[in-house]
């Protein structure tokens, strides 16, 4: 009996021992190796492995996927690009473009404080039937402090670099201008945000389908070939739209809405004077992704000793591989680096 019990003691320790061994990673085991370091651009260059890593992944040097960019969030020195698409349902939407009733801003100091209210029932009863359901939504906005909050902040008209037209096919987006607004932003490191306004003593009615904007990009497009595209959050975003807020500064009866696809103003005839904000989330101009690694082999594959890759830029490049195995314990890696220079 006590022999057995020795036994089975010395098993388990046996088995712990080598539960711990497979939890603990290997050191890594990789080369990597060319048959050259020049190569033409209508070249395939193969990469030659040894040893056998859990997982291998690759930075060519391009664009999007340099090694030296991996911890990049934020580049200066870019170049802003925006525009959108506007449709108009009758003249009087053009009319509106032509006489200045709705315009395009930029400001580098909106707060974006906007006020928090209660769902009371005093409240709701001021609501038009149409909204009583709507008064907890975040795109809906009445209170005072909203409005004296937009009015504080200074608001750059972009309406004129924006070309918008006169006239057109009705109920057809037309594409604004693609306007650089870098010369707007003053410190890069500052927040900014888009808006668009209808103001006016006199509303017409714009049709079925009023003003409507949207295919909006915002690209900001860096020296060194990459770029920050923003355009996703700017886009309409629903009917509780989390990228647009509605200031309703003057008469409740005709806000902005947001669909999935658009930005809409759609107000009957009224002489009461109006002015509908409606204004995007904040942007920081010289936000950036960090370039990613290519994955070329994970831990369920087989051995890797050989990878083709056709470089589509002139010039020198820093190849980067990361080797590494993987287990529950931690990770062990290694890095190699190749610099090729691809010619003509």
């Amino acid at each position: 009996m006590n022999n057995s019990f020795r036994y089975l003691l010395f098993s388990i320790l046996v088995i712990g021992l080598v539960s711990c061994q497979k939890d603990t990673p290997d050191n890594v085991d990789f080369t990597v190796t060319t048959a050259s370091t020049t190569y033409k651009l209508s070249d395939t260059v193969y990469f030659n492995f040894s040893g056998n890593p859990d997982i291998i992944t690759l930075y060519t040097g391009d664009s999007l996927n340099n090694y030296d960019n991996r911890n990049v969030t934020s580049k200066v020195g870019g170049t802003l690009n925006f525009g959108f698409q506007v449709s108009l349902a009758n003249d009087s939407g053009f009319a509106a473009l032509h006489n200045g009733n709705f315009k395009v801003f930029i400001s580098t100091n909106f707060s974006n404080l906007y006020t928090s209210y209660k769902d009371t029932a005093g409240l709701r009863l001021s609501y038009p039937t149409s909204f009583k359901d709507s008064i907890s939504a975040d795109s809906f906005r009445v209170a005072r402090t909203d409005s004296a909050m937009v009015n504080k902040a200074n608001w750059v008209d972009l309406t004129d670099s924006m070309n918008l037209p006169v006239t057109g096919a009705l109920k057809t987006p037309i594409q604004s201008t693609i306007a650089n607004i870098t010369k707007y932003i003053t410190n890069a490191t500052d927040p900014f945000n888009i808006a668009f306004l209808f103001k006016g003593d006199t509303t017409h009615y714009l049709g079925s389908t009023g003003i409507r904007v949207g295919g909006l990009t915002l690209v900001n497009n860096f020296p060194d070939g990459t770029s920050s595209d923003f355009s996703a959050r700017l886009a309409a975003g629903g009917s509780k739209s989390t990228n647009w807020k509605t200031i309703r500064a003057a008469n409740f009866y005709l806000p902005w809405t947001t669909s999935s696809t658009y930005l809409n103003f759609v107000p009957k005839y009224n002489t009461i004077h109006t002015e509908q904000w409606i204004i995007s989330s904040a942007f920081y101009p010289n936000a950036a992704t960090p370039d990613v690694a290519m994955p070329i082999k994970n831990i369920t594959q087989t051995p890797l000793t050989r990878f083709p890759y056709k470089f589509s830029k002139l010039g020198k490049h820093k190849v980067v591989f990361v080797a590494s195995n993987n287990r529950p314990s931690g990770t062990t890696q290694v890095i190699k680096e190749i610099d090729l220079t691809i010619t003509q």
